[in-house]
């Protein structure tokens, strides 16, 4: 797609043309966006007649290939696993899968049935009928304490674990008088007594909130849960958070089982691991900016040997003043499966402990400037304005050095925008514990630009960010980010990221006025809508990562309407063979046709299971039937039918993949020198690198004509990390080259010392 020329088409008035220029009549954005609210499922309304005819079902790939996928079910909606909140498919190695779903039962009954799927092979799979017809407090349908008499079950996750039985985790909605506050949320878990096969025998359900015992529940109205079942270092673990709908300020529970025993636990009680109303040390001030509307709600994940962290992304109640000032991830951490958590240490003693902005400026930075100094192989990113690009002069055939920085152009801003570094971190996000308790987190982040034009690209308060900050999500660099500390609490610095997956082209495009639009897209960009996923293979001392994300495939452009459409949907997927310091390339594993409404082939809530191996991973995914308008009129493909599938994805290779590091102690894999922070600078810098093996070092310093100013280092290093202190208070401003050779090996880069 020629996103430039696509852009170019909308603009209205003529700009000079300075390097790369992007042009739009779109706006930039000002007010940082917000939370996404708790979505209320619509009430259910049949429509149909006896003769409605289902839309055909996609048959993916076999077993030969790297991908392939089977149609395990159906759903009467895909409210279930929209948001990437429930873990719906669970994978115990040399055992089998199990994933459990909202299950169709008919078009003319309730969509709340639980059902649940098992597979040994991930081939052949096993399906059990509507798991929630019995409550623990002995009600049954027809008259169970729902607004129906039927079971409402919501936001369903698979737990299954080795030496565990495959395990349901759901929520029901059920009358205020029984689970409490406005929705009644009272949580559930089930068991398959059988073990994984074909043959099952789901038990009645239990309850996960000790509280439940007597009704209505305390704490009441327990929603949405981030469930999953880990080994729990040889005996199978439930652990849980749950959103309390009817809290003010919201509150998240965290509850977990101190016993297992053939598949039934015994849960402890509920307490409150986080909360948009949370204050520091002991006060009355709050940790949050805004009473929380600028704070996600929270992701966990804990390691086989009760090591894990549990993260949110937000601003603090200071950000406009101290730092961080940047929206950032933050996180607690247990080594107790979860009893504890860090509680009276970190920030303000409030127990969480974040990405510093120094360290977010330097990653980007350090992203940005391999962009800008290699166009050529980085295309699609967004450059700084200082990139040269090398061009052919007509007139002699000699190669030259052109200027080919961004300049952005809004149609509410006056003169261009620079990218500048710094992310702003969205509220999807995926974390995992490796086995050595590192940290592993996957989010949607956006670039931030400034606008030269009212000085806003000036530091004039000297934290290293711009005075004037806007996201930018629709011209490169925008997606899902990967990030890893192999020890966030004793290392705060020690931070490393990459761009796992660009999807700015599925940011530009304007969902809410297509054929296919995605839940919320009338009030809310695709942003918040196409979230990343990751897991670690479960073998022993693997280091394998596996990665999944969901987004537009193909487009099209209305000159008419000024509108970018979009007209599919796919899964694209990579692999990590070293714990995320590279990456295979991207693939779309199920390319499959966009079509002519309504015969379009969309996959979409996407899941990765609770772990995969070293060769193949399961992911969980939904397919919407546009014949089957579930909930008119529909305003998303969550209201439509949806056929549930699970895909297996096998890749043997392995690949390099685009890092930016903020190394402490992470050995280096390879020889590597670091763009120089501060840059510009006066007049002192620090220039990192990184030797893979001992050797002799020599870094030299040369002026803008290639001449040599004079050597900085010249002496043998040990491998590992090392740093110099440059101090240009002799020298005159200008730009230099500061090269450096190790290993029969030499890398150049830029610097700018500015007085």
């Amino acid at each position: 797609m020629k996103r430039s020329v696509m852009i170019v088409l909308a603009l209205l008035v003529a700009v000079p043309v300075f390097g790369r220029v992007k042009m739009t009549n779109k706006k930039v954005v000002r007010e940082l966006p917000k939370k996404l609210p708790r979505v209320q499922e619509p009430v259910y309304l049949n429509t149909f007649g006896a003769d409605h005819r289902f839309g055909p079902a996609v048959q993916h790939s076999n077993r030969d290939s790297e991908w392939s996928a089977v149609l395990i079910d159906s759903s009467l909606n895909g409210y279930g696993p929209y948001n990437p909140t429930p873990n719906p498919l669970a994978h115990a190695m040399d055992e089998g899968y199990v994933a459990v779903y909202r299950q169709f039962q008919g078009l003319n009954v309730t969509a709340g049935y639980i059902g649940a799927s098992q597979s040994e092979d991930g081939e052949e799979w096993f399906t059990e009928q509507t798991l929630n017809t019995r409550y623990p407090t002995g009600e049954e349908e027809p008259d169970l304490p729902t607004a129906t008499g039927t079971a409402q079950g919501r936001y369903p996750s698979a737990g299954f674990a080795p030496g565990g039985n495959p395990t349901a985790i759901w929520n029901e909605y059920t009358n205020s008088d029984h689970g409490g506050g406005t929705y009644g949320g009272y949580p559930l878990y089930t068991y398959d007594s059988q073990g994984v096969g074909e043959f099952s025998t789901w038990v009645n359900p239990f309850h996960i909130n000790n509280g439940c015992g007597t009704t209505p529940c305390d704490p009441m109205d327990l929603w949405n849960g981030n469930s999953w079942v880990n080994g729990g270092g040889g005996s199978p673990v439930l652990y849980t958070i749950y959103n309390g709908w009817s809290d003010t300020p919201a509150n998240y529970y965290w509850i977990r089982s101190n016993f297992h025993a053939n598949g039934y636990f015994i849960m402890n009680d509920p307490f409150i691991i986080a909360s948009d109303g949370q204050t520091v040390d002991g006060g009355m001030t709050p940790l949050w900016y805004d009473y929380g509307n600028y704070t996600s709600r929270p992701d966990y994940h804990i390691n086989p040997d009760g090591v894990g962290y549990m993260g949110q992304i937000s601003y603090t109640y200071e950000s406009d003043t101290e730092e961080p000032k940047l929206h950032t991830f933050w996180f607690k951490k247990t080594e107790d499966f979860g009893d504890s958590w860090t509680s009276d240490e970190g920030y303000q003693n409030s127990g969480y402990h974040y990405i510093n902005d120094e360290t977010i400026i330097r990653l980007s930075d350090s992203l940005y400037t391999l962009w800008s100094e290699s166009p050529d192989d980085y295309p699609e990113q967004l450059w700084y304005p200082d990139a040269v690009c090398d061009s052919v002069d007509e007139a002699t055939g000699d190669t030259i050095e052109v200027a080919c920085g961004d300049s952005i152009f809004y149609s509410n801003v006056d003169g261009p925008c620079f990218l500048t570094p710094g992310w702003f971190f969205y509220y999807d996000f995926d974390v995992r514990t490796d086995n050595d308790g590192g940290l592993h987190f996957t989010v949607v982040a956006v670039p931030m630009v400034c606008p030269d034009s009212v000085g806003g690209c000036e530091d004039n308060d000297g934290d290293g960010l711009a005075d004037t900050l806007y996201t930018e999500s629709r011209f490169g660099s925008a997606g899902h980010y990967y990030f890893y500390n192999p020890d966030p609490v004793d290392q705060p610095n020690n931070w490393r990221a990459s761009l796992l997956n660009d999807l700015s082209e599925t940011y530009y495009a304007d969902w809410g006025t297509s054929d296919i639009p995605h839940i919320n897209s009338d009030a809310y960009p695709p942003m918040y809508y196409f979230y990343p996923q990751i897991t670690l293979s479960e073998e022993e001392d693997s280091q394998v990562m596996w990665y999944a994300g969901y987004e537009g495939s193909a487009f099209t452009w209305s000159e008419d309407t000024m509108f970018y459409y979009p007209q599919d949907v796919d899964i694209y997927m990579m692999k990590s063979t070293d714990l995320g310091g590279s990456w295979t390339d991207l693939e779309n594993v199920t390319s499959t046709p966009g079509g002519i409404y309504p015969d379009k082939h969309l996959e979409i809530g996407i899941h990765l299971a609770s772990t995969g191996t070293d060769d193949e991973v399961s992911i969980f995914f939904q397919m919407p039937d546009f014949y089957t308008e579930t909930y008119p009129p529909s305003t998303g493909y969550e209201d439509f039918m949806n056929r549930v599938y699970v895909g297996i994805y096998s890749n043997d290779a392995v690949g390099e993949g685009t890092v930016g590091n903020d190394v402490e102690q992470l050995g280096p894999t390879k020889f590597t020198l670091q763009q120089n922070y501060p840059n510009p600078f006066n007049p002192v810098t620090q220039i990192k690198y990184d030797l893979d093996r001992a050797g002799d070092v020599v870094l030299d310093l040369f002026d803008i004509r290639g001449a040599k100013v004079k050597t900085l280092v010249n002496e043998y290093h040990p491998a590992g990390s090392h740093q110099f202190t440059f101090d240009g208070s002799e020298l005159a401003s200008g730009v230099y080259f500061y090269s450096m050779t190790a290993n029969g090996i030499s890398k150049t880069r830029k610097l700018v010392l500015m007085k």
